[in-house]
């Protein structure tokens, strides 16, 4: 466990610890756990019998706190050998890491098993909620990616169906503009200016989820329209995206929500690729 290394503790204290990790247990599908019968004598309880008055308090506070204890003290039985050579079953739990926090902070303070234990689990607790951190960061980077990419296909589907329509490939960049005009308000270039972004960057590098949402719907609805009501002419055509992207706007300011000109700007998307990039290199097997 690399969190114990930067922890100054007695050699014992050290042990319990790692006594705890090596009794650690994972489920299909990722969660830790341990079991009573396993580590009650890890936490200084050497009978079972000593241990169960700390594991009711312990569901006890599980209750206090509007939590279900059966989610995270499980009942289960396992086989225990005798002296005879024979074996007999008995009761067993399955802790969640949440359940045996509850127990090193219902357990006897004055056993440095329990202190010890006490701060394993709190280790724990904190580099699971790190973990849903990163999960949740690494899911938002994913959606913003493939909004992104949704988009550069957007784009090129508009485009053509524009050119198809009559607009000449140097009128192209005004018929875009056209979108943002309707869409935000302003063209491209005043767009700019308010987010802060580089004349030479492309501002969907710069959107967040919701802003390139509203620029995919319109490129596509713009595309359905030009071609299901025949338009023709690049003045047409132009006025056709600029159009849909006003109807676009007020269907946002009708639903209450930002305009997309008032959208924070967020990370490059080149940082997303490289950041995910990155964590696929450390998910892959060595």
């Amino acid at each position: 466990m690399e969190e114990l290394t930067d922890l100054t503790v007695t050699p014992a204290y050290r042990t319990t610890m790692e006594r705890l990790e090596s009794l650690k247990r994972v489920t299909a599908t990722g969660k830790d756990y341990w079991t009573a019968r396993d580590i009650h004598p890890v936490l200084g309880y050497p009978t079972w019998k000593g241990f169960e008055g700390v594991m009711q308090r312990a569901k006890d506070a599980c209750s206090g706190t509007g939590i279900d204890p059966q989610k995270h003290f499980g009942r289960t039985t396992k086989m225990v050998g005798l002296g005879s050579g024979a074996e007999r079953r008995v009761e067993d739990h399955f802790l969640s890491r949440a359940a045996c926090y509850l127990i090193a902070m219902n357990g006897d303070p004055a056993k440095p098993e329990i202190a010890a234990a006490h701060t394993y689990f709190a280790i724990q607790t904190r580099r699971m909620e790190l973990q849903e951190q990163e999960n949740v960061r690494l899911n938002e980077d994913e959606r913003r990616l493939e909004l992104r990419n949704r988009v550069r296909t957007s784009f090129k589907k508009v485009s053509k169906v524009a050119q198809e329509a009559g607009v000449r490939n140097r009128m192209q960049p005004i018929f875009h503009d056209a979108r943002y005009q309707g869409l935000y308000g302003a063209p491209l270039k005043d767009v700019r200016r308010k987010k802060g972004i580089k004349a030479t960057d492309n501002l969907f590098d710069y959107a967040g989820p919701l802003e390139l949402s509203a620029n995919d719907f319109q490129m596509n609805l713009a595309a359905e329209v030009i071609n299901r009501e025949g338009i023709k002419g690049e003045q047409r055509a132009i006025e056709t995206n600029r159009t849909v992207g006003t109807r676009v706007r007020k269907v946002i300011a009708d639903s209450g929500s930002p305009l997309p000109e008032e959208l924070p700007v967020g990370v490059p998307i080149k940082e997303i690729e490289s950041r995910l990039k990155g964590n696929k290199k450390l998910a892959k097997p060595t």
